[in-house]
């Protein structure tokens, strides 16, 4: 049977992603760096891959939810982000997405879907959420994914992101114990005052993956509680 490969699958959204494309029916084959296979280093996309097809044989879904904060390396405003904090962010959040997508397009069949994890961050300034390295990584995904969707279309691949808000998640736990950002939660979405749960997440990437969105290719998908409407 054909299956889903999900990258970063002992993160928040990751493990979500994991038990959501499970419970449809369709085996999940999920790599972590904790597993020993690092897919934002050179060759680790190619072996992520390799050991999917090789447990089920074809791969026709692939999930891109590997991501880091950078603030504990210094990531923050313009003048304050740090080199290596803007260097290790962009590493990890954007070049290995181009990575995987290097690696996937040309190895998976026609019907096949790629989704990868942004972050509304990408495209809303906020002072509370004022980390540069991180900001730029998650927006430079969008040209990516678009560029990619174009070069994919002819054989059959679609590439769509999907955007998130504020989700509970444990690298998200600065901004759920932030007194500040509770207070601001009914601005922030509007749709309810609380942070995004990861199986609201991982419920777009199983549309995204199924072929209910079959033409759908180069889309940003909001899951943020209205976030992107301010």
């Amino acid at each position: 049977m054909s299956a889903v490969l999900v990258a970063g699958s002992e993160g928040g959204i990751g493990r979500a992603c994991v038990e959501a494309v499970e419970e449809s029916g369709v085996p999940a084959f999920g790599v972590d760096l904790a597993g020993g296979i690092d897919i934002t280093r050179p060759g680790g996309a190619e072996q992520a891959l390799a050991e999917a097809a090789a447990a089920h044989g074809t791969v026709s879904g692939v999930v891109h939810a590997v991501g880091m904060s950078g603030r504990a390396l210094g990531d923050g405003g313009v003048r304050d982000c740090t080199d290596v904090a803007w260097s290790e962010v962009h590493r990890v959040n954007h070049e290995s997405v181009f990575r995987l997508l290097r690696a996937a397009i040309p190895a998976m069949p026609r019907g096949g879907s790629i989704v990868v994890i942004g972050s509304v961050l990408g495209t809303s300034i906020d002072d509370d959420f004022r980390t540069v390295a991180y900001a730029s990584a998650k927006g430079a995904l969008i040209p990516l994914i678009r560029t990619a969707a174009r070069e994919a279309a002819p054989h059959g691949v679609r590439v769509n992101l999907v955007s998130a808000g504020l989700v509970a998640t444990p690298m998200s736990r600065r901004a759920q114990t932030s007194e500040t950002v509770r207070t601001r939660l009914p601005s922030l979405m509007p749709l309810g005052a609380r942070l995004c749960r990861p199986e609201e997440v991982a419920q777009a990437v199983l549309w995204l993956l199924s072929p209910s969105s079959g033409r759908t290719t180069g889309a940003v998908i909001p899951v943020d509680g209205g976030w992107h409407l301010r």
